[in-house]
């Protein structure tokens, strides 16, 4: 289904394209959120610059982002091939944002919200483990990594017995290299032992780069 190949990825990439974080950080307190912190446009660096309550406001448009473009695949066309990339696209938007300069988020959220619709288990259950280690370690990236293996491991098994479709296959090895190219240089930093924690208030002062990863 060509058609619905081409509307998957032209929709998604448009949608995943709209920096909510972005807008709402210069509607709220006239801040680009890229300016400070991580220079991202994610739930995290929302949180440190304009607070808990607009950082769950912008965590939730993104998931949306990744729920609508794949629910409206699944409504308009009978393509599992379509709703993976559907999702994989609003991923790659969110990174590479066509309306913000192609400098956004690491598409954590996003790519959940595209799991929920795909596979919920498998995100429900990552989601817990990625919340599991952040409670342990406080360290954002490192939980965000380990929780979208969890998901995208058990997305995997899933089609491995035939609960889903094996398209599906797809957006669990796609997914999984999206994601540690977005996290690159966290994973840097998780190597050397250089990443920062959570617990900085938000609106703190920053040395450099923050070393805190984004959903």
């Amino acid at each position: 289904m060509p058609e619905a190949w081409a509307a998957a990825v032209i929709f998604g990439y448009l949608l995943g394209s709209v920096p909510v974080g972005l807008w709402i950080g210069r509607l709220v307190s006239d801040a680009d959120l890229r300016s400070g912190g991580s220079g991202k446009i994610g739930t995290t660096n929302a949180y440190r610059k304009l607070g808990l309550r607009w950082a769950i406001v912008i965590f939730l448009l993104d998931v949306g982002k990744g729920v609508l473009p794949v629910a409206v695949m699944m409504i308009a066309f009978d393509s599992p091939t379509a709703e993976v990339l559907a999702g994989l696209t609003t991923a790659i938007g969110h990174i590479f944002p066509l309306f913000a300069g192609f400098r956004g988020g690491r598409a954590a959220a996003c790519g959940w919200g595209s799991l929920l619709m795909l596979t919920p288990l498998a995100g429900i259950v990552g989601v817990g483990v990625g919340l599991i280690v952040l409670g342990v370690t406080r360290i954002m990236s490192l939980s965000v990594l380990l929780g979208v293996a969890v998901c995208l491991t058990a997305q995997g098994l899933f089609v491995a017995v035939g609960a889903e479709p094996e398209a599906y296959y797809g957006f669990a090895v796609a997914g999984w290299f999206i994601v540690l190219f977005a996290h690159r240089d966290n994973i840097a930093r998780l190597a050397s032992g250089t990443e920062r924690v959570l617990g900085r208030s938000a609106g703190a002062p920053s040395d450099g780069p923050d070393a805190e990863g984004d959903a």
